[in-house]
């Protein structure tokens, strides 16, 4: 073994993997419990059928937890702290339609939640937008929404109709409004001034 190896620790990727997303889910749930979100971002609350009519309380629980998720990543990682730069281009279309940003910012997420693959996004599928988000990646997020699924399908006295894994939807939605927040804004930052 070269001196080079011999720094470096073996890692068991799905135990990094599981140890990361139950931290992220942890938070996520701390804040969702502790209404951290003090302002609910109007595109959060747009009218999607996102998941069974009969669910608005799950379809929002779970958007929040996209959302605050979102919001964990860009402090946990320096990666996730730049924006997504294909944002501008993206919603450009729906801004030419929409009546306003919130509009604009909804139809574009409910569209990329809508193509979001349900199962473990491959890094090549043009479909996986999660994967063109700056931070952990696709897989990292695909398991972190399928956590949030699972704490907020807790305890319900009824099962879903459906496929619970089609919720991630919801989840997603969420996550990219969050995303396309930041890239506004970092849009709109670096316009320079009209004088």
């Amino acid at each position: 073994m070269s001196t080079d190896q011999s720094r470096f620790v073996p890692v068991n990727t799905s135990v990094l993997l599981q140890t990361l997303v139950e931290a992220v889910n942890e938070q996520v749930q701390e804040r969702r419990a502790a209404r951290a979100l003090i302002q609910t971002p109007p595109a959060l609350e747009a009218e999607h059928s996102l998941i069974d009519d009969d669910e608005p309380a799950l379809d929002r629980s779970l958007r929040v937890c996209g959302y605050l998720a979102r919001l964990l990543e860009v402090e946990m990682f320096e990666p996730a702290q730049r924006v997504a730069d294909w944002v501008a281009d993206g919603i450009e279309p729906h801004l030419a339609r929409a009546g306003n940003e919130d509009e604009a910012i909804a139809a574009l997420c409910g569209e990329l939640a809508q193509a979001e693959p349900i199962g473990k996004p491959d890094p090549d599928d043009p479909a996986a937008m999660s994967w063109r988000v700056p931070g952990p990646g696709g897989h990292v997020r695909h398991y972190v929404a399928r956590r949030a699924i699972e704490e907020c399908l807790r305890g319900r006295d009824k099962p879903i109709e459906g496929d619970p894994a089609d919720l991630k939807r919801s989840w997603m939605y969420g996550f990219f409004v969050r995303t396309c927040e930041e890239a506004l804004a970092d849009d709109a930052d670096g316009e320079p001034d009209g004088g």
